[in-house]
């Protein structure tokens, strides 16, 4: 359809129920619309669905709060007298965000 043809409307009835139905599956969608998701449906086009990783959130979230710890300390740590303490505590965040960098790759 070239953008001089006139578009077309579709309007259709829902329930609440059906549209909140309809809103739930959106958001479990990579649509950023609910009418890119409809679209997509609607011509029967793939629609791509998020699925959620409870373990590897978790797990990013333990991993958020170690550094924020590590950072606290390291904030309290006198440079002059714990430079081997602040080199290991770099070391320990930096083994942080490998792990975390694999918990996010797909």
């Amino acid at each position: 359809m070239s953008n001089k043809e006139a578009k077309r409307f579709l309007s259709i009835r829902l329930s609440a129920e059906e549209l909140q139905e309809v809103y739930n599956h959106q958001h479990q969608s990579t649509c950023r619309s609910l009418t890119e998701y409809v679209k997509k449906v609607l011509t029967a086009k793939p629609v791509t669905v998020k699925v959620r990783d409870e373990a590897k959130e978790d797990t990013l979230q333990q991993l958020i709060g170690i550094k924020n710890r590590l950072d606290e300390l390291a904030e309290r740590a006198e440079p002059a007298v714990n430079g081997t303490l602040l080199g290991e505590i770099e070391d320990i965040k930096s083994s942080i965000r490998k792990i975390a960098d694999a918990c996010t790759q797909k």
